[in-house]
Formats: C-alpha cells, structure tokens, sequence
C-alpha cells in the first residue's frame, strides 16, 4: 500500500500537549490519524458531535463548510497545487 501524505496546520499548543499524550501512550501522531480516519470509515462519520470539541472556531467552518460556505474547488490537480503555493 503506498502511503498518503496529509499536510495540515495545526495549533502549536494543542500539536505540542497532544503528542506529548500520544508519546506517553506509546503512539506515533501518523498513527493516532491513521486510527482517526479508520474510525470515520467504520462509522462512516465522525466518531463524536463536532459540537462537542471544545474549539469554537472549528465548530463554526465545520458548520460553514457543511453549508458550501468557503469551499474552494478545482478543475484539476494542478489548479489545486498552485493554489497551494500562493
């Protein structure tokens, strides 16, 4: 299986207190996300209410986003990688 490649950014704090738990868990963040979306698979969903994460922000663009608001689309591959780097 070859492996996908996921780049997003993410709050510091919360990156730094989060793998400081995984570590301690003895997991690897690649694999706490890997775990992620196999729950998602598996509930074909998310595993909790996107209400229930204790970040406003988040829970407003989940919100929007289910409404079409701020979504960006692309004809084609390209499109979406220059995009990426402006």
């Amino acid at each position: 299986m070859i492996a996908g490649k996921i780049q997003q950014r993410i709050d510091p704090d919360l990156q730094k207190e989060v793998e400081r738990i995984l570590k301690f868990q003895g997991i690897k963040p690649s694999q706490a996300i890997n775990m992620f979306y196999a729950e998602i698979k598996r509930r074909r969903g998310f595993p909790f209410m996107p209400s229930e994460i204790p970040n406003d922000q988040l829970a407003n663009d989940l919100m929007e986003a289910e409404d079409g608001n701020g979504i960006k689309t692309y004809d084609n591959e390209k499109e979406l990688f220059e995009s990426l780097k402006s």
